[in-house]
């Protein structure tokens, strides 16, 4: 059976079936089974908001959800010990060769400060040398005299990854950073040191840190969507082969209409269409 179209009808879903030119109405309450996701602290909220969802609309489906990181996510993936992995990098060459990926949301990766920080905006030469230690002191940027406290992700991190391969240059933060295992504890981390500096996922920016412009763009959903902000990217789930029915249906459902809407764009993230 060949599912050609979904359509957003009335918060329920209708799929045109092209063999029979029939249309079945709520497909995301025929859902049973389980599936296990993990990976990506970034994707997770997202993940898990749509988890909860179906949960609620089908009694004989379960869902867990754990965070790791995108190398974790990734990994399990591979190794089949989960259904479903999340990413916030692009796959590797090597990665692809294994997994097949699905672009569920846009993101963007925010520089963030402490909101007392009278800096508004660095160049990307500027962040680039910050987080590989060249710069070490505010006032090199526009800042106050003070040293720069660089917080960062674990390696394993998709956001890190990202960071490395779009701002660095293929070259690795600093050693001295200080690592966090999430990106809620680099943006507490952050939060609570006047003259620290920091990258997460414009989802997760909130009154307790200021992002800061790149090449005086701020990164807003306009500037993503015109791929004018220079840290611009994409969150994804990977499965290894095809994925099972339930897997499937899990995928359409990020990308459907009420989870753009009701949970990527609710959330901070940006939704795949306008």
């Amino acid at each position: 059976m060949e599912y050609l179209h979904l359509f957003y009808l009335t918060m329920h879903f209708v799929n045109y079936i092209a063999s029979t030119h029939t249309a079945t109405v709520d497909y995301f309450t025929k859902m049973t089974g389980t599936l296990k996701i993990s990976g990506s602290t970034t994707v997770q909220p997202i993940a898990q908001a749509a988890a909860d969802n179906l949960m609620k609309a089908n009694t004989g489906l379960s869902i867990t959800i754990a965070g790791g990181g995108s190398g974790a996510g990734i990994k399990d993936a591979a190794a089949g010990t989960v259904n479903i992995g999340m990413s916030s990098r692009d796959l590797k060459p090597e990665e692809k060769a294994e997994l097949t990926d699905y672009e569920i949301a846009l993101d963007a990766i925010a520089i963030i400060v402490h909101p007392d920080n009278k800096v508004k905006g660095i160049t990307s030469e500027q962040a680039a040398k910050i987080f590989l230690g060249e710069i070490k002191n505010w006032k090199d940027v526009g800042g106050d005299d003070a040293p720069i406290l660089v917080q960062s992700r674990e390696t394993g991190s998709g956001t890190r990854a990202t960071l490395e391969e779009m701002l660095l240059n293929k070259e690795s933060v600093i050693a001295t950073a200080t690592a966090h295992t999430s990106t809620t504890l680099l943006k507490q981390a952050v939060a609570a040191e006047k003259n620290s500096i920091g990258y997460i996922s414009l989802g997760f920016v909130d009154n307790t840190v200021k992002a800061v412009a790149l090449d005086n763009v701020e990164a807003t959903t306009a500037t993503v969507y015109d791929k004018t902000y220079p840290l611009s990217r994409a969150l994804y789930v990977a499965t290894k082969g095809t994925p099972s029915k339930t897997a499937a249906m899990f995928i359409d459902y990020l990308k459907s209409s009420e989870c753009q809407d009701d949970i990527v764009a609710k959330e901070g993230y940006i939704a795949l269409d306008k």
